[in-house]
């Protein structure tokens, strides 16, 4: 049981711990000793007694001498925000490279709090008379095993991104458009590429339900095959070890051809969510990407308010995954999406090369295919990337 602010409930329930109460604190200007004013400090502390908690969150990010002070002042654990996010990322991570990312994230935000744990410094090992050296302290010693344990994490993770972009790479040649799928996290992205394409992905109503990518081929008609890529979901204030330990992550979205942004409106501050969303891509450099928007949940939404929003969003798509509804419009959208992305070739194939004309009959829309005694004249919408492989057979191409 705890005391936490309003914002993160949903993140303990998903770290599995039990919200007692929440203490609402309107800061105006940070205190360097709590983060808090002394006075709050001091109230927030006789309620915990009260209550006997075992547990207090800062839905805020305290620095390592702020959470000392508080730990000495309460005399009981006291976490932030951060430290909650690297939790439930550490219990929902999966594959190798999830499990490693989440290590040394985890290593790099204990490595300046060391001194929670050993405060008595004067301990010294290792000290030579002769030297008259001090030894290292045990907090030197523990220093130095994570610093090492942080430099073989990364060399772990060079090695299993590596493997990564082979996959990518293989991906890509197989020349498909792709579509990664993005937004809050618990939106309804894993119910998305579940639904679309029978995926064996959990699917649970927490937050970061799960942390590893994973890409499903979707069929949307003959020639119009679609790879989407569910990625990790976006949250307010991520501890800045989880973004760079999880660029790699969604580095998905920066490879595809278009992104699927999915939109929980059911939650009163959607909209902050979406702006959440929104500036990531833009650090990530993807904002001028085409981005489709769905607007999921909407089942639970009383009638007028779904009426205004799509009025004020109507490019959008409404669905309920969970309801199934608004499926065929969806998949409707995803192949007016596919097209923008992809140009029309005017081809003359030799007859013998009929691995091509296989390819294109795979990969591509065909628009008109016609027979002649050596060669065969082939009209279709590709993705851009066929390009490249058929130039040499290229009569004329337009973009769509």
């Amino acid at each position: 049981m705890v005391w936490v602010e309003s914002e993160i409930r949903g993140l303990l329930d998903t770290m599995g711990v039990l919200t007692q109460a929440v203490v609402p604190v309107h800061l105006r200007e940070p205190s360097p000793r709590y983060l808090v004013g002394t006075g709050k400090a001091e109230e927030i502390f006789e309620l915990a007694q009260s209550a006997e908690v075992e547990l207090i969150v800062i839905d805020h990010e305290l620095s390592p001498s702020q959470q000392r002070n508080w730990e000495q002042f309460c005399g009981i654990p006291v976490i932030d925000r951060h430290e909650v996010i690297l939790e439930i990322f550490a219990q929902r991570a999966q594959t190798r490279e999830a499990v490693l990312q989440v290590a040394l994230a985890r290593l790099e935000y204990s490595l300046p709090r060391l001194t929670r744990k050993w405060t008595e410094l004067s301990q010294q090992r290792g000290g030579s008379a002769r030297t008259r050296g001090a030894g290292e302290t045990q907090l030197e010693l523990d220093r130095r095993k994570i610093l090492n344990r942080i430099d073989r994490i990364k060399q772990e993770l060079k090695e299993v991104q590596k493997h990564r972009a082979v996959t990518r790479k293989g991906r890509k040649e197989n020349l498909m458009t792709t579509a990664a799928i993005v937004g809050y996290t618990n939106a309804g992205k894993s119910t998305l590429l579940k639904t679309l394409t029978d995926a064996n992905v959990l699917v649970e109503n927490k937050l970061f339900a799960t942390l590893d990518p994973v890409t499903r081929r979707l069929s949307l008609a003959p020639g119009q095959d679609l790879l989407l890529t569910d990625t990790v979901g976006f949250v307010s204030r991520l501890p800045h070890q989880l973004v760079d330990a999880f660029r790699s992550t969604l580095e998905e979205s920066l490879e595809a051809d278009f992104l699927i942004h999915v939109v929980d409106v059911s939650d009163h501050n959607f909209k902050h969510r979406m702006s959440v969303v929104e500036e990531v891509l833009q650090d990530l450099k993807r904002s001028s990407v085409p981005i489709l928007t769905v607007l999921n949940k909407i089942d639970l939404l009383p009638p007028q308010e779904r009426a205004l929003l799509e009025f004020r969003f109507p490019e959008a798509v409404f669905t309920s995954l969970t309801q199934n509804l608004g499926l065929e419009t969806l998949k409707s959208a995803l192949l007016r999406y596919m097209e923008k992305t992809r140009v029309v070739l005017e081809l003359a194939l030799p007859l013998e090369r009929v691995d091509l004309v296989r390819l294109l009959h795979h990969q591509a829309l065909i628009l008109s295919e016609n027979y002649q005694e050596t060669m065969v004249e082939i009209r279709a919408l590709c993705p851009p990337a066929l390009k490249g492989k058929l130039q040499h057979y290229l009569v004329y191409r337009e973009e769509v």
